[in-house]
C-alpha cells in the first residue's frame, strides 16, 4: 500500500483575482480555454495530481469507470451580495474545481458533484450563482444538493461525540466502498475551527439538524469522529486565492497561488495549516484528528511548503478589533463547562480569566453571533455605534447568585444586566438564566443561522445579504422554501431527511454494544419505519429551518 503524500504545486505568477468566485460566462468556449489564468490553473492542478498519482497510483482505483463523488466547499457564494466588494473568497474557486473535474474525466465518466451549503443557503442557488451547474452540464456529471436527499444512519462506536450519524444516501456509496470521494475545499480561516480545509469540509456531508448537534465546545471532537465513517480518498485544496478573516462571514483574499493535494486529508490539512502561518499542533481540530491516529507522521511532502501568514479568525467579543469596531458592545461571559476557570471570588476575576470564561465555548453560538456582526461590518457605511450587551453562558454561581464578567473581570448580576441602558441579548440555551434580564434571545445549542440573525436584530442593524442589494436574495429565499417543500415530500412518503431536531447540550448515546461491535469504526443502523407521530414532528421541524433564518421569536414581548 502506498504511503501518505502531500504535493504542493505553485501556479504560474499571474493575477488570479478576476472570476475567482463565479465561473466566467465564456466557460465552454475557446475564449475560456485560452485564458491565461485558466491555462495556468489547469496546468497547476494537472501537475499536482500527476505527481500524486505517480506516488500513490490513485487513478488505478478509478478503473472500470468507477463512480466518483467530488465535493466543493460552497458555504455561501458571496457575489454581488450587498457588500462593498463584488466578490469574496469564501468558496472553492470554480476554475480550480473545473480543472479537477476535467482531470478526473480522464479516468471515469461516472462523476457526481455533491454539496450541501448549509442553512440558510440552498445549495441549488449556490450551484447557479457560482456556475457549478454549467460545469456539470458541460462534463455530463451528476449534480446533487445533499440536503435534498434521504438519509441513512450509522453507529460510530469509537466516536467521542457523534456516536449516531446520518448521511445523505448519495454518500453512502462512499462508505460502502463503491465510490471514490474527493474533497476540494478552499484554503481559508474559520471562526469555529481556526481553519477549514479538507476534512472540515465534511461538515457539508451531514444534514442540517445533525450539524447543529454538538455545534459547540464539542465541534472539534465531532468532526474528528466523522473520520471513522469515511475519509476523502483524495484532497485537493484550492490555494490559488486563499481567504483570511472570520469565515463564514466574508473573508479577504490572500494571494497564495498554490494547489495542495494528497491522499491523507488530515496530513494535507496539517501541512496547509502550517503554510497559513498557524501551528497545527495548537489547533484543536488537528489535535483531535492526530490523537485518534488519523494522521501519518511518515507523510512525504513534495514541493515547497512556503509560509504565507493569514489573518486569524477571532471567535471572541472581548478582542481589540471588536472594541475598535463596536465600542459600545458589552460582552459578559459566564461559562462553567469545558475546563472553564473555577471562580471562587467574583471581585478578583482577572481579564485573562474573563476571556477563558468566554472561550470555554467558542465553537458554537459565540462564533455564529460574531459572524452576524462581521456580515454587517463588510459595509463601509455600517453604523458601529449601537449599544448592545451579549450574555454568554449560564453564569458563575456564588452564594446563591449568578455572575457574568466583562473583559476587565468586572462582575454583573442579573439585576445589573437588567439595569443596563442598552439592548441585552441572551446567547444560546446555556444563557437561559439571564433571559429574564434580556430583551432578545438566541435559542439553540447551536443554531448558527439564528445566532447570526438575532444578534443583528438586537443591534438594530441589517445584514447586507438580507437587503435588496443582494442580487442572490430572491433565489436564496425561493430556494430555501423549495428545499423545505422537497424535504417535506420525502417525509410524507416515510423517508427520513435528517435526524430529529434537538437543541441540547448532550451526547446522544448508542444502544449497548457487545465487545466485538464496540471495536468497529462504524455499524449500519437502519432507521425504523416512520410513525405518524414522528412524521408530524419531522414535517413540523422543516419550517424551523426558515424560522431560524429570519430570527422568529428572537425578541421577548
Amino acid at each position: 500500500m502506498a504511503g501518505s503524500y502531500v504535493v504542493i504545486e505553485k501556479a504560474r505568477e499571474l493575477d488570479y483575482l478576476k472570476d475567482f468566485v463565479v465561473l466566467p460566462d465564456s466557460f465552454g468556449t475557446d475564449a475560456y480555454d485560452n485564458r491565461e489564468d485558466v491555462i495556468a490553473i489547469r496546468a497547476c492542478v494537472d501537475s499536482a495530481l500527476d505527481t500524486l498519482d505517480e506516488k500513490t497510483h490513485f487513478s488505478e482505483k478509478l478503473n472500470n469507470n468507477r463512480p466518483v463523488i467530488i465535493k466543493p466547499n460552497l458555504v455561501s457564494v458571496y457575489h454581488n451580495s450587498g457588500f462593498d466588494k463584488a466578490d469574496y473568497p469564501e468558496t472553492t474557486d470554480p476554475r480550480v474545481f473545473e480543472a479537477v473535474v476535467r482531470y478526473i474525466r480522464r479516468f471515469t465518466n461516472q462523476i457526481t458533484i455533491a454539496e450541501s451549503s448549509g442553512k440558510p443557503m440552498p445549495t441549488p442557488a449556490s450551484f447557479r450563482i457560482a456556475g457549478y451547474d454549467r460545469i456539470a452540464r458541460y462534463y455530463g456529471t451528476g449534480l446533487v444538493a445533499l440536503e435534498l436527499r434521504p438519509v441513512v444512519r450509522y453507529m460510530l462506536p469509537k466516536a467521542e461525540v457523534m456516536k449516531e450519524i446520518y448521511i445523505p444516501d448519495t454518500l453512502d456509496e462512499v462508505v460502502k466502498g463503491n465510490a471514490f470521494y474527493i474533497s476540494v475545499p478552499k484554503m481559508k480561516t474559520n471562526l469555529y475551527t481556526g481553519v477549514t480545509l479538507g476534512f472540515k469540509n465534511a461538515m457539508g456531508t451531514i444534514p442540517y439538524f445533525l450539524r447543529e448537534r454538538n455545534h459547540s465546545y464539542l465541534i472539534n471532537k465531532k468532526l474528528a469522529d466523522l473520520l471513522y465513517l469515511f475519509k476523502p480518498d483524495l484532497t485537493v485544496i484550492d490555494g490559488i486565492i486563499g481567504g483570511e478573516g472570520n469565515t463564514p462571514a466574508p473573508v479577504d483574499p490572500v494571494r497564495v497561488g498554490k494547489i495542495i493535494a494528497g491522499n491523507n486529508s488530515v496530513e494535507v490539512d496539517r501541512i496547509t495549516t502550517r503554510m497559513m502561518g498557524f501551528d497545527p499542533d495548537q489547533n484543536k481540530l488537528m489535535m483531535e484528528a492526530k490523537a485518534r491516529g488519523f494522521g501519518d507522521p511518515e507523510t512525504v511532502i513534495i514541493g515547497e511548503p512556503e509560509v504565507i501568514p493569514f489573518r486569524p479568525a477571532i471567535s471572541s467579543f472581548m478582542d481589540e478589533k471588536t472594541a475598535r469596531e463596536f465600542p459600545n458592545l458589552l460582552a459578559l461571559a459566564g461559562h462553567t463547562k469545558n475546563s472553564a476557570p473555577v471562580i471562587t471570588d467574583k471581585d478578583t476575576v482577572t481579564p485573562e480569566q474573563a476571556l477563558a470564561l468566554e472561550q470555554a465555548c467558542s465553537g458554537g453560538c459565540l462564533a455564529a453571533a460574531k459572524t452576524g456582526l462581521d456580515y454587517y461590518n463588510y459595509k463601509k457605511s455600517a453604523r458601529q455605534d449601537f449599544s448592545l450587551c451579549i450574555v454568554e453562558g449560564e453564569g458563575v454561581e456564588l452564594e446563591g447568585m449568578r455572575w457574568w464578567f466583562d473583559k476587565t473581570g468586572k462582575p454583573y448580576s442579573l439585576q445589573d444586566i437588567a439595569a443596563l441602558p442598552m439592548h441585552r441579548m441572551a446567547l444560546g440555551n446555556c444563557a437561559a438564566a439571564a433571559r429574564p434580564s434580556c430583551d432578545y434571545v438566541a435559542e439553540g445549542c447551536c443554531d448558527p443561522a439564528k445566532c447570526m440573525a438575532v444578534v443583528c436584530h438586537a443591534a438594530g442593524v441589517t445584514m447586507p445579504i438580507m437587503s435588496p442589494k443582494n442580487k442572490g436574495l430572491v433565489p436564496t429565499v425561493t430556494g430555501m422554501i423549495g428545499t423545505i417543500l422537497t424535504r417535506r415530500r420525502f417525509i410524507r412518503s416515510g423517508e427520513y431527511v435528517d435526524c430529529p431536531h434537538a437543541q441540547e447540550d448532550r451526547i446522544f448515546p448508542l444502544p449497548e454494544l457487545d465487545a466485538e461491535d464496540a471495536q468497529k469504526d462504524y455499524i449500519p443502523w437502519p432507521l425504523p419505519p416512520m410513525s405518524k407521530e414522528e412524521k408530524k414532528a419531522q414535517l413540523r421541524d422543516q419550517w424551523k429551518i426558515l424560522l431560524s433564518v429570519i430570527g422568529s421569536g428572537s425578541r421577548k414581548f
